[in-house]
């Protein structure tokens, strides 16, 4: 009985854990991705902001999956925090079903290869095309995402993203950059995990 109380004990103080970490690395995500994003608001640079937000955000992503015990509930519960916050802010709900069908994938990933360097860097990738998705509805609902975008921007900035909507080949670039991003910040990960965090003990 003692044996089944110990487990259940620590059951629960892992899912603490776990939930704790899905808020504390969600709430930095967003803001690291957010202040990464930001040289998307020069048009010539559209394309490369996917590339700055893997990159930027790879490091912490490593740690977050290394800490976690639970994969496919953090991660799709991190994903689903992103989406959320993109939806408050007035994205549109595929924005939100994409995240948590990233949150499904890049947790399953992690369960079934694991927490070893090859698990995280796929997992990173796989995350990679959640902030990159964020512009899908320039493409899939144009007039809508204008609409969208002029609240917050000039008509210049509408204008360029209105030339960049008749052709698929930006938005093609928009996710080969944010996977670029992952696949080279993955490796930067790597290093600095090995040289800091393991040593003091913040990475598993």
């Amino acid at each position: 009985m003692s044996d089944v109380r110990t487990t259940g004990k620590k059951s629960s103080n892992t899912l603490i854990r776990d939930l704790v970490n899905v808020g504390i690395f969600s709430a930095l995500y967003i803001v690291l991705g957010f202040m990464s994003s930001s040289i998307g608001y020069i048009p010539a640079l559209i394309v490369f902001s996917t590339a700055s937000i893997a990159l930027v955000t790879s490091v912490p992503m490593f740690l977050f999956y290394s800490k976690i015990e639970r994969p496919i509930l953090c991660c799709m519960l991190f994903c689903g925090i992103f989406g959320g916050a993109m939806l408050v802010m007035g994205q549109s709900v595929i924005m939100f079903a994409i995240s948590l069908a990233v949150g499904l994938l890049s947790g399953t990933i992690l369960k079934i290869i694991g927490k070893n360097f090859a698990g995280l860097y796929m997992a990173n990738i796989v995350m990679s095309l959640m902030s990159s998705s964020m512009m899908l509805p320039l493409w899939l609902y144009t007039e809508e995402y204008l609409e969208y975008i002029r609240g917050m921007c000039d008509e210049g900035y509408v204008a360029k993203l209105a030339e960049l909507s008749n052709s698929i080949w930006p938005l093609v670039g928009i996710y080969t950059f944010g996977i670029l991003g992952a696949v080279i910040g993955g490796l930067v990960a790597r290093r600095i995990m090995k040289k800091h965090f393991e040593r003091i003990g913040l990475a598993r």
